[in-house]
């Protein structure tokens, strides 16, 4: 997958990541279960935000357990595989390691990835506000604390590559919101729209310049070893100006994000080709038949308006410009 990493090996590879893969990623959707506690204690003596954070921790923990029993389930059963169901791949050394008896001998160096999605709704749920604030960064940073912590656990017990993976949630940011909705109804800045933010993202709609957004996405990255992403979003017209694009890129490199993109908009006329940001007509030959390229989930695919269900095409539309 697009952000997918492999971390050290502790299956002897080391950090070679040419033959390994992330073989079974699991996510966790973090704003249900803030919501299942939130309704449990409502009414109670209980009822503060403290023991809120407290009781979502310890559930969260529980539910990291399960997505580790989950993957060691994938696992085993992945392995118990006839290696000719994929006789290329193995003899060929595109899954590295294959002893020529067991795939276990080679899909012991790929990554089970614990996921995650809606950190940013999470912590609306939990205190108030997201991680663009530091209330919000503080929790932020004790859940994924969390996750890290008990990874690192998993891999020494398992002795299996386990890690932390920011989920790109193409299709389940728009079916988890959906259920989240028939179950808790709307709540503002949460579920008042029809998708959940990708793993750690900021929300698509907070209006800051590209550093800003880099300064707080990057606080979080470091706590994955399975794979995320950050990316800012920019008008057409800096395809003039490569010293900016130089400059975003060199300050994303200098905060240590491992996977960092800039998302242009790459319009094209399907009557005269005209290529460019185009908002409704072709402004060469007015037609309105236009193919809308955008960087969704971290592919470049075709036009995002029939590509992707309809929780990602609102979060393209809601998407500001970072300036």
């Amino acid at each position: 997958m697009c952000r997918t990493a492999n971390g050290w090996d502790i299956n002897g590879f080391g950090q070679l990541k040419d033959g390994r893969g992330n073989i079974c990623p699991v996510t966790i959707i973090m704003p249900t279960l803030a919501m299942e506690v939130k309704k449990q204690l409502q009414g109670s003596d209980c009822c503060n935000e403290e023991n809120i954070v407290n009781e979502f921790m310890m559930l969260l923990d529980d539910k990291i357990h399960d997505a580790k029993d989950m993957l060691l389930e994938r696992f085993e059963w992945i392995c118990s595989q006839n290696p000719k169901s994929a006789k290329f791949m193995y003899e060929n050394n595109v899954i590295a390691g294959y002893d020529g008896k067991d795939i276990r001998s080679a899909l012991k160096h790929g990554t089970l990835a614990v996921g995650q999605l809606g950190l940013a709704e999470t912590l609306h749920i939990l205190v108030g506000c997201d991680h663009t604030e530091k209330r919000g960064m503080e929790l932020a940073k004790r859940i994924e604390g969390l996750f890290k912590q008990r990874c690192a656990e998993f891999k020494e017990e398992y002795k299996l590559n386990f890690g932390v993976y920011f989920t790109p949630a193409e299709n389940l940011c728009y079916t988890a919101m959906q259920k989240f909705k028939q179950k808790y109804g709307i709540i503002p800045n949460v579920s008042d729209k029809d998708y959940f933010t990708n793993s750690m993202h900021v929300p698509v709609w907070k209006k800051m310049t590209p550093f800003e957004k880099i300064d707080i996405e990057s606080q979080l990255t470091g706590y994955s070893s399975a794979g995320c992403i950050a990316y800012v979003e920019l008008e057409g017209t800096v395809k003039h100006n490569i010293e900016a694009l130089e400059e975003i890129v060199n300050y994303a490199m200098d905060k240590d994000i491992p996977y960092f993109a800039i998302n242009v908009p790459n319009d094209m006329c399907q009557n005269c080709g005209y290529t460019d940001e185009i908002n409704t007509n072709c402004p060469m030959c007015e037609c309105p038949n236009i193919s809308r390229l955008r960087r969704v989930t971290g592919y470049l695919t075709g036009d995002y308006t029939s590509a992707f269900n309809l929780g990602k095409q609102q979060e393209v539309e809601m998407r500001v410009k970072h300036k």
